[in-house]
């Protein structure tokens, strides 16, 4: 049976010798030589992300990313109403504190922040955590001290310290993320300007 389909099989027609090329005769294996070098091709995600570190290194670049170096101090007293049913002040007051001084501090740089509101953009707190250590009364007089702490291309990083007057006893650590958004509250670079007076106000500091 083996044999009667084998032989069913069509025979391989054979090509003349004179049909034959003769470039066909010196067929070779290609080398590497053959092909142009070409670059390692790098995928256009890994393109963004490096120029994307590249620039958030550089923008806001408060000595190697450490920050400021000194606090600003605010100085404030206990109102009543700020107070809860246990006669001290409400947790809750103490972001309020935070933001009394880190809109302080922008002031102290150049950057208003109802200025920044009125062109649309907004520097909007993303992160906050605060760390209670001691309470405060009606008529406590305290220091609420704020410095940058760090940046990126979009945030700003703030520490928080706040002592109880005059005896400087620790009350409050608390550390705080702040984001610059657009007109469709989206996270954007900060702009330039923004930037400068930024730079130039630690190197103001690093000089004194």
């Amino acid at each position: 049976m083996l044999q009667a389909f084998s032989a069913s099989l069509p025979t391989p027609a054979a090509i003349p010798v004179s049909r034959l090329h003769p470039g066909w005769l010196h067929l070779r294996r290609p080398s590497f030589a053959d092909f142009p070098a070409t670059r390692p091709l790098v995928p256009p995600c890994l393109r963004s992300i490096t120029n994307a570190r590249s620039f958030c290194a550089s923008a806001l670049d408060f000595k190697g990313g450490k920050g400021m170096t000194e606090f600003v101090d605010v100085e404030l007293k206990v109102r009543d109403y700020e107070l809860d049913q246990y006669g001290v002040v409400n947790n809750a007051v103490y972001a309020s504190y935070c933001q009394h001084g880190r809109h302080e501090l922008l002031e102290r740089l150049g950057i208003n922040c109802d200025a920044v509101a009125r062109t649309g953009d907004a520097l909007a707190l993303s992160e906050l955590s605060l760390k209670f250590l001691a309470p405060l009364r009606s008529g406590d007089k305290f220091v609420v001290k704020v410095k940058i702490s760090g940046s990126s291309a979009a945030r700003l990083y703030f520490d928080h310290l706040i002592f109880k007057l005059p005896n400087q006893e620790p009350v409050l650590e608390a550390k705080a993320t702040a984001v610059w958004l657009n007109k469709n509250y989206c996270p954007v670079r900060i702009p330039p300007e923004m930037r400068s007076k930024l730079v130039q106000f630690v190197r103001h500091e690093k000089s004194n």
